[in-house]
């Protein structure tokens, strides 16, 4: 009774807090498992570096961003052998939940600072449309118009995009056309980064601030590890024959990738878009 009682932001501290004592117990057991240190090893380094490694637990470690200011690392616990060769880990202690969570404005930069190139428009115009906000004031007009339409053809759908004051996927496609298809072909083209961003990186400026690897560590197939790598490689294959399309609910209130969803997340007065990691697909790539 205690947790369905909790509201929103106290299951968020919860699980926070609950996501720490994850790392520090996954940590302890860790160092006297030498078979499963060696199979992560195996992830990423090719020649096995001699003596047992050190394992530093490193969750909520600010890094600097590629925006000059501070952000949280990916990675939750490392590996550090005496050699200097390292393993960085991020731990998942549920089968599904949230991976990334950013505001529309840093989202864009951070895809065009990586890939060195601008994001058209149509598609600034359809990310800012599907998750809205504040960003949604730069195209007020768009989000009338297609509201007005949701009012007469559904009005349920309509009373949802006016309390999130954003749209779904449906009232997008049908008003403009064009730019939901440039939306779509944004995230089926850049699909390898967004998945890099999403598992290893962030926000953070440095390579050495990523995560290496993967590990569920209280699935029901026990412990499994997955090198991000290969997540990257095995999700910019699937996208090319199984492309990226909105969820079947609501009119489409989240884009189904081929990791786990994205959605719009509310907190604090802002939408941000709210990536989540499923292990059901990641283990099917």
């Amino acid at each position: 009774m205690a947790s369905e009682r909790r509201n929103r932001s106290e299951g968020w501290r919860h699980a926070k807090l609950d996501g720490h004592a994850n790392e520090e117990q996954f940590a302890a057991s860790l160092i006297n498992d030498q078979e499963f240190i060696s199979a992560i090893e195996k992830q990423k380094i090719k020649i096995s570096p001699e003596g047992s490694p050190e394992v530093s637990v490193d969750g909520t470690k600010h890094v600097e961003s590629i925006f000059g200011d501070m952000t949280t690392s990916k990675v939750d616990l490392a590996l550090n052998w005496s050699d200097g060769q390292q393993v960085n880990i991020s731990l998942k202690k549920s089968e599904a939940g949230q991976v990334w969570l950013v505001s529309v404005p840093r989202f864009i930069s951070a895809i065009e600072f990586h890939s060195k190139q601008k994001i058209d428009l149509n598609a600034r115009i359809g990310i800012s449309l599907f998750i809205g906000g504040t960003k949604l004031s730069d195209y007020e007009e768009y989000f009338t118009k297609a509201l007005d339409v949701s009012k007469k053809k559904n009005p349920r759908i309509a009373v949802q995009e006016l309390h999130q004051s954003r749209l779904v996927a449906k009232s997008i496609e049908e008003n403009f056309p064009l730019i939901w298809k440039s939306t779509l072909d944004f995230f089926n083209s850049n699909i390898g980064l967004i998945t890099r961003l999403s598992f290893a990186q962030g926000l953070a400026k440095s390579e050495k601030d990523a995560a290496d690897v993967i590990i569920y560590n209280k699935v029901v197939d026990g412990k499994s590890i997955f090198p991000i790598s290969k997540i990257i490689e095995d999700a910019t294959s699937h996208t090319k024959t199984h492309p990226t399309t909105p969820g079947p609910k609501n009119g489409g209130s989240t884009l189904q990738l081929p990791t786990g969803f994205l959605q719009m997340h509310h907190p604090q007065e802002e939408n941000l878009l709210q990536f989540h990691h499923q292990y059901k697909k990641i283990s099917k790539l």
